[in-house]
């Protein structure tokens, strides 16, 4: 992978529910950042949930993340619960 993948992950109760704007299960969203990513046995689609996630105190909104190298950054988090959006 030679140039980041980018999402939006969407949640809504802290429950990952969209990817791009696709209606997905967990383990779907999971599977296709994988596939996105270019790895079949790997964490990085979970962890990218996870760090989504964690971008959300509220549990919904959602969440640009870009996935390079084996890592994985959450950009913008975005939720109508927050005074204001924040890059991180």
């Amino acid at each position: 992978m030679n140039e980041p993948v980018h999402a939006v992950l969407t949640f809504d109760a802290g429950v990952a529910v969209a990817v791009d704007g696709e209606t997905v299960s967990v383990a779907e969203a999971v599977r296709e950042l994988n596939f996105r990513a270019g790895v079949v046995r790997s964490s990085l689609g979970s962890v990218a949930v996870r760090v989504a996630r964690m971008a959300l105190p509220s549990g919904s909104g959602e969440v640009d993340v870009a996935l390079y190298e084996g890592r994985v950054v959450g950009l913008v988090a975005r939720s109508e619960e927050s005074l204001y959006d924040f890059a991180s």
